[in-house]
């Protein structure tokens, strides 16, 4: 109504309010399987339904900005992969591109921090969004995401990124893009936004991660038991932590304790096998030897 589209991008958003969710339409209980169905509770639709994205065209993985101003003869160029992707811009940097990546995997409750314009870096990687959640958190979900690595300009005096000037319509004006200087596009960049710029730059790496909401695949190609409920460096949620998945996590002494009991039993199985196997055969013999052949006689 009055355009007012449900849905977030978390490249800017911070709340969870107006969420566009696959429960909205499927329900929490989608599947014919109840098992499935409690999953729910903790795991997001996405992470089974999305096992990769970026699956007809590629997907931009990494930006280096710290590459960018290489002249050819003077002028700036580009170089395309294969594929036509970007692999390097003059005015932009070079670029990694990817096709079907399998997600990341992180606990996301809706909400979202950013990095703004002035703020002090406090660690490296640069996290330009935050996006929280923890297992203990009853509106958190294991949710598939996009982790898109970078770099990008900063002050080394004042810790803070750079907003450089980038464009104008001619030369001789400090723009980037037309002069490849980054020194002068800092400075005019930042006075233009009213911040200070000490004349000592350099390029600080930078991620931000990207909810994958889209390319659901069919249902036979959803991700499988075994690729997340699994002790696998390779699983899906190896590196996931702060909660117990079965399958994936131990406990050396409960392991202990049930294989002591496993064997334990196994070996009393065995024991009373043999013993019965015994029996039977002490049994027979016992059956043999009183058997009354007079009865058997003719007279």
């Amino acid at each position: 109504e009055n355009h007012q589209i449900k849905g977030r991008m978390y490249s800017v958003s911070s709340t969870n309010t107006n969420r566009a969710k696959c429960e909205d339409c499927h329900t929490s209980t989608p599947h014919f399987d109840d098992l499935l169905n409690r999953h729910n509770a903790k795991v997001s639709c996405q992470a089974c339904h999305i096992p990769v994205y970026a699956k007809e065209n590629p997907t931009k993985m990494s930006w280096h900005w710290s590459t960018a101003g290489k002249l050819r003869d003077g002028e700036p160029y580009q170089k395309f992969n294969n594929d036509s992707t970007r692999e390097y811009q003059s005015i932009k940097g070079s670029f990694v591109w990817a096709k079907n990546v399998k997600p990341d995997y992180i606990w996301f409750n809706g909400t979202a921090d950013h990095y703004l314009l002035g703020d002090t870096i406090k660690s490296v990687p640069v996290a330009m969004n935050t996006l929280f959640g923890s297992y203990d958190d009853t509106e958190s979900k294991i949710y598939p995401v996009k982790i898109h690595h970078g770099d990008q300009i900063y002050d080394k005096k004042y810790n803070i990124l750079i907003q450089p000037k980038l464009f104008a319509e001619n030369k001789g004006d400090s723009a980037f893009w037309k002069d490849f200087d980054w020194e002068t596009s800092a400075a005019a960049g930042m006075k233009h936004v009213g911040l200070p710029f000490s004349g000592e730059y350099g390029f600080v790496e930078t991620t931000m991660h990207w909810p994958v909401n889209h390319m659901v695949a069919p249902k036979e190609q959803a991700v499988g038991c075994a690729e997340c409920h699994t002790r696998s460096d390779e699983g899906r949620l190896a590196s996931l932590a702060g909660f117990y998945l079965p399958g994936r996590d131990y406990n050396k002494s409960l392991d202990f304790i049930g294989s002591l009991l496993f064997f334990g039993a196994l070996g009393a199985l065995f024991v009373h096998a043999a013993l019965r196997v015994l029996l039977s055969i002490r049994r027979k013999e016992y059956d043999t030897e009183n058997i009354d052949y007079g009865n058997n006689i003719s007279e």
